[in-house]
């Protein structure tokens, strides 16, 4: 009998030990954060501030609009916007001004250039990443390059 008694503990020790344990791993760390204050609501929302903040003031500027990415004539758009892969031939991009890189193109007809400028091919983005830029601006852009590697 008095084997069956200690089994009879040691069963019932183990089971409060399979309830208490995992139930003290959660209350500890919720305890300690509650004890350090990090669960206060200025804690709570001190942590949600954004990383960093924008200065939009602008001490001593004048009232002039900023320049915008593709805003102005095709050399603005190419400077904005294309010069980064086409003055370096990045991603493939044909380099600005070179005749053998815009040969190939540039016998495949404007249309055909245009059109893939405006969707974008390969690695170039849609308008060349100019959001901004209406079909006109591209098609004259196009054209400034083509124009530059004749």
């Amino acid at each position: 009998m008095k084997g069956n008694k200690g089994n009879k503990f040691v069963l019932k020790l183990t089971k409060l030990l399979l309830i208490a344990i995992p139930s003290l791993a959660i209350l500890i760390p919720i305890a300690a954060a509650k004890l350090t204050g990090s669960l206060s609501e200025d804690a709570i929302t001190e942590r949600m501030q954004p990383m960093g903040k924008v200065n939009v003031e602008n001490a001593g500027a004048t009232n002039a609009p900023a320049a915008v990415a593709g805003v102005g004539g095709p050399k603005d758009i190419f400077e904005h916007n294309c010069k980064m892969c086409h003055a370096t031939g990045l991603a493939g991009a044909p380099k600005f001004g070179n005749k053998a890189d815009w040969a190939p193109r540039i016998a495949q007809g404007e249309d055909t250039l245009v059109k893939a400028a405006i969707s974008g091919i390969r690695a170039m983005p849609p308008k060349g990443n100019c959001l901004q830029c209406t079909e006109a601006d591209i098609k004259a852009t196009v054209e400034y390059m083509i124009n530059a590697a004749k």
